[in-house]
């Protein structure tokens, strides 16, 4: 079995289980995971895992070990990652393939050096890139990549950890919101928190929980407190991915109002809403960067305009009123997420992209 490596950054935030789940899907290779810093060990195990001594030195030490164990290509997991490691490729010459998941495609291309950088670098010397949606992948070409190194390949979600359940609203329950996002400015929670005051002065009967931490913990509780919703609105931190699907069972409607934050930072596809989606949930979203490729306006949810407070009330109110249309919706979205964004459908598809540049970088006989 051909061993490929993948180049994490920081193995592994809390937030990016979709790469843990990418790389213990992998079953056609075998994988070494390279980082310059190892985090929720218990969280994200892993065997197979190098982890540098000094990130000033990480260039030689990946290259020793990926030659001890005959690796066969390099995939780097966001493109600043491919950029600091790029002479990785110099000293292999081994394939290389990159995956943008959203930053380094969206604000990244503002900074001119980055760009320049992308641009002398990374775009010729890379053999493939992959973008998580359209949206980036147009970011991309834009910016001096050639469309014909890009290939669209989100990442999937383990369909059968994140079961279907109808959402049924009980008598007298009331309904429930769910938020899982990073507390930062892109997520839009301070949209969702304004949209939930209006609401809950003619709806009183509804919650909003926000799972997440971030910088903007602090201010967003303090608006919370300020439009009186202490005990209508919270913010807990994050919890064990385990725990994440029943706490969606537990809730009616997912919300994540995303923006293009001051800095022009976008989301790729986020993927919590592929797990929302999965488990049954109406989605109301934005038309923001790649999620209008999953959420269907009318379909398995709504779409709104970025920070527009007024339409993401309306639509969070119609939800609400229409508990109805929430089976049908959860049915529609369950569907998508299982024809386009299974987990082991996803892996194979990677590693075919794989297999083809290992193929073609073998010496002719």
């Amino acid at each position: 079995m051909n061993t490929i490596a993948q180049i994490s950054p920081i193995f592994l935030p809390a937030t990016q289980t979709f790469i843990y789940d990418e790389i213990t899907g992998i079953k056609k290779y075998k994988v070494l995971l390279l980082t310059l810093r190892q985090k929720n060990k218990s969280q994200f195990a892993f065997d197979n895992i190098y982890v540098a001594k000094n990130a000033m030195t990480s260039i030689e030490e990946f290259y020793q070990i990926m030659k001890k164990q005959n690796v066969q290509l390099i995939h780097f997991q966001f493109g600043i990652t491919a950029l600091f490691l790029l002479g990785l490729k110099k000293l292999s010459k081994l394939p290389t393939v990159v995956t943008f998941h959203g930053f380094d495609a969206s604000i990244e291309l503002k900074k001119r050096s980055t760009l320049l950088q992308y641009k002398k670098k990374l775009f010729p010397q890379t053999d493939h890139i992959i973008a998580v949606s359209h949206k980036l992948k147009e970011n991309l070409v834009n910016s001096g990549c050639p469309e014909n190194k890009i290939t669209v390949l989100s990442n999937g979600i383990d369909v059968h950890r994140f079961e279907y359940k109808p959402r049924i609203l009980n008598h007298s329950e009331p309904v429930k919101i769910l938020c899982i996002a990073r507390l930062t400015e892109k997520k839009g929670l301070i949209y969702l928190i304004e949209a939930f005051s209006k609401i809950n002065t003619v709806r009183p009967n509804t919650e909003l929980l926000i799972l997440g931490q971030g910088e903007l913990k602090s201010e967003l509780q303090q608006r919370i407190a300020k439009l009186n919703l202490v005990s209508k609105a919270k913010i807990v931190d994050y919890m064990p991915h385990c725990e994440i699907p029943g706490i969606m069972h537990k809730h009616h409607i997912f919300c994540l109002p995303s923006v293009t934050s001051s800095k022009g930072d976008e989301e790729g596809l986020p993927t919590v809403l592929k797990e929302a989606c999965a488990t049954g949930m109406p989605v109301i979203s934005t038309y923001h960067s790649g999620i209008p490729e999953l959420i269907h306006n009318g379909k398995n949810g709504f779409l709104v305009p970025e920070k527009n407070i007024d339409i993401l009330t309306e639509r969070l109110l119609y939800l609400i009123d229409h508990s109805e249309l929430w089976e049908s919706m959860g049915l529609y979205g369950r569907k998508q997420v299982e024809q386009n964004y299974n987990k082991d459908v996803q892996v194979r598809k990677l590693e075919e992209i794989y297999t083809r540049l290992i193929v073609s970088k073998r010496p002719k006989k």
